[in-house]
């Protein structure tokens, strides 16, 4: 008993600052920049609606109604060009994150890109935008290793190869996933809809559903098992992703579970993709391992 209470306090420091493999790290970096440049790509059309002076959001009456300080690069942006500008320049933060060239420097950009429009435009903010914003934050503290990254055959020479890393980033990032799902289903629990199994029949019902219609209506019961096996799964994956040997399971059923969110509702892609970031979190060496001896290409 005396020995297993003496390795609490190194079990817990073990999760912060035990070693972690360089290569996850850099697997997080490019899920992460490789989605925030399609959550760009997908902005960028109305960018005149939600940024500029002449757009549908203004901006003082949002500068009014922010909680502490407003702070937003859009503060200096008013019209097209400008806006146009700063989230070019954005996206080639996101494009260096991508290639692992001036990583940090570029993981801020990144980050200040996502609090820039989510004060400027709160509006127009959906469940992914969120889950990128905090995990840019996650990203820009963590380790920067140099692990697959675009560096020339002299700077390859000169650098010394980084194979392990402390840990901290990817125990936050997996918490952060825990917390996701956990804040989900206690916020479902007082919700008359989700507890009387109802919630998926009137949500294919509405128009964010895919294929809204009254077809609905004949599969009743079916959509009340599918409401509660959602509740279930959405608890079942923390804990089989937690437990090193179930985590393939965890990846299949959460994998399984946003794509068929995509999959039934409207122009919710990017929620999943955003997801699956965080998963990637979970990886472990010998996952990489069996990625590289099976796409050569990879390493």
């Amino acid at each position: 008993m005396t020995v297993s209470v003496k390795s609490l306090p190194s079990r817990f420091t073990g999760l912060f600052l035990g070693p972690a493999d360089a290569r996850v790290y850099a697997a997080v970096r490019i899920a992460f920049a490789l989605v925030s440049l399609l959550n760009l790509m997908q902005i960028w059309p109305d960018r005149a609606t939600f940024f500029t002076d002449a757009g549908m959001i203004d901006q003082e009456v949002v500068r009014k109604f922010t909680v502490g300080a407003y702070l937003s690069v859009f503060d200096l942006c008013h019209d097209l060009s400008a806006v146009s500008t700063y989230m070019l320049f954005s996206g080639v933060g996101m494009l260096l994150l991508l290639f692992g060239v001036w990583s940090r420097v570029a993981a801020v950009i990144v980050y200040v890109w996502y609090v820039s429009y989510a004060m400027r435009a709160p509006l127009m903010l959906v469940g992914w935008d969120e889950v990128l914003r905090s995990t840019a934050f996650l990203v820009l503290i963590s380790p920067m290793p140099a692990c697959w990254s675009w560096r020339s055959r002299k700077a390859r020479k000169r650098m010394v190869p980084e194979t392990q890393v402390l840990c901290y980033g990817l125990t936050l990032m997996r918490a952060q996933l825990v917390v996701i799902y956990l804040q989900t289903v206690l916020a479902r629990l007082g919700n008359e809809y989700w507890m009387g199994g109802e919630f998926m029949s009137f949500f294919l019902l509405s128009h964010n559903a895919r294929w809204p219609g009254l077809w609905v209506l004949n599969y009743g019961f079916v959509l009340k098992v599918v409401t509660y096996l959602t509740l279930l799964t959405e608890l079942l994956i923390p804990i089989l992703l937690m437990v090193r040997r179930w985590r393939w399971y965890g990846f299949g059923t959460g994998f399984l579970l946003h794509a068929g969110i995509s999959l039934t509702s409207y122009n919710l892609v990017l929620f999943w993709l955003a997801m699956m970031v965080l998963y990637v979190s979970f990886l472990q060496k010998e996952d990489i391992d069996w990625l590289e001896r099976r796409l050569p290409f990879w390493a």
